[in-house]
Formats: C-alpha cells, sequence, structure tokens
C-alpha cells in the first residue's frame, strides 16, 4: 500500500544502504538490489551506530534497515537519519525503510517520527523492488499484512455479522476489486490483472466505497481486513 509523501532525486540510480546484523542477510540483499540498474547499494552496516555514520558519509537515497538493528532501536534509528541532512540543506533527507517480522511499539512510532517504509523480511523480490520504486517516486509503502497488523494493534478489529452482511451487497466485481485494493494495488494495476480498463475499475471502487458507506480508500483497506476478505498471511 502505497501512500504519497515527496520524492527522491530522479537523476542516477537509487542510492541504497544496507543495514542489517547478519552479514548473509546484507549479502543476500546486496545481491538482488544490484541486478536492477537504476539501483545502486552504495554501502553496508552491521548495528546502528554504524548506519548513522555510514548514512552521512555515503549520502544514500534509501537506508534499508532492519527494525531491530542492534545498538540502536527502530526510533531512534530513523530520527537521526532523516535529521541530519544527508545530502544537504537544499537536498532530500534519506528515506528510512524498516525489515521487520511484525509490528510492536518502535515500529509503530517509528512511523509517526518519519519512517518511509515497512517491508516484512519474509517479502519476495518483487515486493522490494516494488517499495524502493514507490519510495523513489515520492510515496509512503506499507506491506498490506503490515497494514493488517497495525489495525489490530490500534483498533483490535474483528470480524463482524455487520461486515459480513454488508459484502453480501457487493458484485463478484465487486468483491475482487476490493480484495486487490487492500493489497495496495493500483487502478492500472487492478485494470491489469482483471483485464479490464481502468475507467471501470474507478467504476467499481466508487460503487464499492458507495455500498459500503466508506469515505476512500484507505477506509476500504480496512474493512477488507477487519472482515476477512483478505488473508493477511498470503496478500501483498
Amino acid at each position: 500500500m502505497t501512500f504519497a509523501n515527496s520524492g527522491l532525486p530522479s537523476d542516477g540510480p537509487i542510492r541504497i544502504l544496507l543495514c542489517d546484523s547478519q552479514p548473509m542477510t546484507r549479502i543476500g540483499l546486496k545481491t538482488i538490489l544490484s541486478e536492477r540498474p537504476d539501483i545502486l547499494v552504495v554501502g553496508e552496516a552491521a548495528n546502528g551506530e554504524q548506519a548513522v555514520r555510514a548514512a552521512r558519509r555515503l549520502k544514500p537515497n534509501i537506508v534499508l534497515a532492519d527494525a531491530d538493528l542492534t545498538g540502536l532501536d527502530a526510533v531512534t534509528l530513523t530520527e537521526r537519519i532523516t535529521s541530519v541532512g544527508l545530502q544537504g540543506d537544499t537536498v532530500r533527507r534519506a528515506a528510512v525503510v524498516l525489515m521487520t517480522s511484525g509490528i510492536n511499539s518502535d515500529v509503530l512510532e517509528a512511523l509517526r517520527v518519519g519512517v518511509s517504509g515497512i517491508l516484512l523480511k519474509t517479502c519476495d523480490v518483487d515486493e522490494l523492488i516494488w517499495a524502493v520504486k514507490a519510495i523513489r517516486d515520492g510515496n509512503r509503502f506499507l506491506a498490506p499484512q503490515i497494514i493488517g497488523d497495525i489495525l489490530d494493534k490500534i483498533f483490535g478489529f474483528t470480524l463482524t455479522r455487520a461486515g459480513n452482511l454488508a459484502l453480501e451487497s457487493l458484485t463478484l466485481r465487486e468483491r475482487e476489486v476490493l480484495e486487490l485494493v487492500a493489497k495496495g494495488m493500483s487502478n492500472q494495476e487492478i485494470g491489469e490483472r482483471l483485464h479490464i480498463g481502468e475507467p471501470t475499475v474507478k467504476y467499481h471502487v466508487s460503487q464499492t466505497l458507495r455500498k459500503l458507506d466508506l469515505r476512500d480508500r484507505v477506509q476500504a483497506v480496512a474493512f477488507a481486513y477487519r472482515n476477512g476478505l483478505v488473508d493477511r498471511e498470503l496478500s501483498g
């Protein structure tokens, strides 16, 4: 799921700093990312202090860090990296993307202080690349599974009888569109998946929001997870 933010500089490859205490994890990420001609891994760090120093020295666009990186908690790491003006006072600061096994209070607080993305450590290559490019284009990225975890943490969402009754008002196509919206797909991506035009997707989204009495796509995602329409373990 992407949310609008300010974009990264568009000239040259996306400069990424990898931060993880496990060397094999860093090797794996570097191998995957280095296969992309528009991505450049500029350095690595094994703990929080190294990450901050390397970020100052190497001036990455994105810092991809383990949320449980030793030495600094996720909140402090995010604050220190996003506040040092890594590319000068007039250039965008580095974006911090956390990789985590699940949501906890530190990860939620990191969202508040400015983390640009959260991925599960079990994400596949396509989702990792998608997240990096989404952030380059000025969006925040939250893995669909993470959205469900956040909703559970904040609201304690459970399956609702009213939600089930509301779902019965949707056509099969509208349910399909809602599922794909909840998985973070854009209208264009939904159209490609379902082999329908983007205007048709927009119509189905509008009808779905109207029938479910929802204000926007964010509420639609919350509704889908709350009512079990999306299997969190399989979404993304």
